[in-house]
């Protein structure tokens, strides 16, 4: 099985926070949960598009974090 084409870019999030910044979600996705070290990284769709190595991607914008519970 193929991996989905990257369709798009997250923008922003909790300082020190590391991960892939460049992903695939389903169509119609608007929003976005990420694992970044003890918490989830929460990220809303935008009506802005940016070009990522030639490709237009939806451009998601950080929307808060939640920590993940012990």
């Amino acid at each position: 099985m193929t991996e989905p084409k990257a369709n798009i870019l997250l923008e922003g999030g909790a300082a020190g926070a590391e991960f892939e910044r460049v992903r695939a979600v389903a169509p119609g996705e608007s929003l976005v949960k990420v694992h970044a070290g003890n918490r989830y990284e929460h990220f809303r769709r935008t009506d802005r598009t940016a070009v990522h190595e030639g490709v237009p991607l939806s451009v998601f914008e950080w929307s808060g974090n939640t920590f993940v519970a012990e």
